[in-house]
């Protein structure tokens, strides 16, 4: 079997950086959003991180995903076409548990 993985990239603040390292999943905060996103190009990422987000950003994750599993469960809708240029993913609660099962890996990218 021939499987393909798609990188995605979110900048994240302290909580969630140590929660995503711990656990090597994503996860939904009670009192956040509901959704998950992610950029499709690393420096569109640092950019919106750097300038648009109001958390402090102490890091940009990496992961890699098979690309059927996030085909099947992720909103492609760009968020802010002039800023990503490459693409956005959301990712809905409700399918974070599929999401992280096909996750390959995760790294601190920056």
């Amino acid at each position: 079997m021939n499987e393909k993985f798609i990188q995605l990239f979110r900048a994240v603040g302290i909580e969630e950086y140590y929660s995503i390292m711990r656990t090597k999943k994503f996860t939904c905060h009670p009192e956040g959003s509901e959704i998950k996103y992610f950029g499709i190009d690393f420096e569109e990422t640092l950019v919106f991180a750097n300038e648009i987000i109001n958390i402090e950003v102490i890091a940009a994750i990496e992961v890699s995903i098979l690309s059927d599993t996030l085909n099947k469960i992720g909103d492609f809708t760009w968020v802010d076409p002039f800023l990503f240029k490459k693409g956005t993913v959301e990712v809905h609660h409700t399918y974070l548990d599929e999401f992280n099962n096909a996750i390959r890996y995760i790294t601190h990218k920056f």
